[in-house]
């Protein structure tokens, strides 16, 4: 790993090493000054423009690290663009969220050089706590302005439920979230925001290779909910699967949307094995 972003830290003395680290680990080439719109590595960049920097500069870069890595130190690993995303279900993304809304997007306010912020008309809470119900009080929530800063692209006059954190009193959203249209969510979803979700979150569930099914439900002891993924029944666990928690442990819950799914999911993988040689 190159030493170029800890030469960095050391010019300014802001930045811890661990965060600078990870930055580098998850988007490559990856620096402070790619953050900061420059096309160089930090190593590389006028050190005159890091000094340049202002306090709240500094300070809403650092809001923007703090909130990319709350996204990213899970694996197994999604990637778009440049962006790097811990794999994780509908259901872990709503329990380790401090807001889930349902909101239509009104326009799009340009904040700097690396963020902007869309201005929502909120339909529906579905989860909140006392930080979050100030911070959306402004109808406001801003997200990387780059794909590569896992920003994620929200169409004006489009309804969507989205999911996000708070730092510094300030309503945050990633690729990396929740960022679903309303009407392409399923009725077991929906159920799932309204109710079924947080009954859950007491279950952990782990994005797992299909091929390694057996071994994870030996390791895990009934502990948790296992999402498979592809050819796997990935997509029937993402749009109806609920993980809750039981006597006998964590299990996905019946029900007969998530039923027909994985009958429907068997029905092919059979007729794809009977044309294999």
């Amino acid at each position: 790993m190159s030493s170029e972003p800890f030469a960095c830290a050391r010019m300014y003395g802001y930045w811890p090493r661990n965060i600078i680290a990870v930055i580098r680990w998850n988007w490559g080439s990856l620096a402070l000054t790619r953050v900061l719109g420059a096309s160089t590595c930090c190593g590389r960049a006028s050190f005159g423009h890091v000094f340049a920097l202002t306090v709240l500069e500094m300070g809403r870069l650092l809001i923007w690290t703090h909130f990319l890595l709350l996204t990213v130190l899970l694996a197994p690993v999604q990637e778009a663009a440049a962006c790097s995303c811990a794999q994780a279900h509908p259901q872990t993304k709503f329990c380790e969220s401090d807001f889930v809304v349902v909101v239509r997007i009104k326009r799009v306010l340009p904040v700097n050089d690396y963020e902007i912020a869309y201005k929502v008309k909120i339909n529906r809470v579905f989860k909140s706590n006392p930080k979050a119900d100030v911070a959306l009080m402004q109808n406001l929530l801003r997200t990387p302005s780059t794909d590569s800063m896992c920003g994620v692209t929200l169409n004006v006059g489009d309804t969507y439920v989205l999911n996000g954190r708070i730092v510094s009193g300030r309503a945050l959203i990633s690729y990396c979230g929740l960022s679903i249209r309303w009407a392409d969510t399923t009725t077991r979803q929906r159920k799932g925001l309204r109710q079924l979700y947080q009954q859950g979150c007491k279950c952990d569930i782990l994005y797992t290779h299909w091929r390694r099914k057996g071994a994870a439900l030996e390791s895990s002891g009934g502990k948790n909910c296992l999402w498979e993924s592809t050819p796997g029944p990935q997509d029937c666990q993402e749009k109806y699967g609920v993980c809750m928690a039981s006597p006998n442990g964590c299990s996905w819950v019946p029900s007969v949307p998530y039923k027909n799914c994985i009958k429907e999911y068997q029905r092919k993988r059979e007729q794809q094995r009977s044309r294999e040689p």
